[in-house]
């Protein structure tokens, strides 16, 4: 089973909200992702979501994805549902790209 992490994320820097750091790792079971047999270099997938004003985040959506059909858009929407940034002063949607890397052994 290749089991997925979540690594490097970024925000727009434009937006000006705090970096998100998700609490969960993900296993191609626990979503249903279709792991091809070969690993996939350079898997990331790019949301847009909402920064509430108590810091929740809501509302993602996928924008773009490097291996489409596969199932990652849906896990990084999943890593987001329990993600938090600083309060920001007003409501705002932002960019945010999760590249996957394949656990190591």
């Amino acid at each position: 089973m290749i089991a997925l992490v979540a690594a490097t994320l970024f925000v727009a820097a434009v937006l000006d909200v705090a970096p998100i750091t998700p609490n969960a790792t993900l296993s191609a079971n626990s979503l249903s992702i279709k792991a091809e047999p070969a690993v996939l270099p350079g898997v990331a997938v790019t949301l847009e979501c909402t920064a509430r004003l108590d810091g929740r985040v809501e509302d993602c959506q996928v924008l773009g994805e490097t291996h489409p059909g596969l199932g990652f858009g849906e896990a990084a929407v999943a890593l987001m549902r329990d993600a938090e940034v600083m309060p920001p002063p007003r409501e705002r949607r932002f960019a945010h790209t999760i590249q996957f890397t394949p656990a190591r052994d």
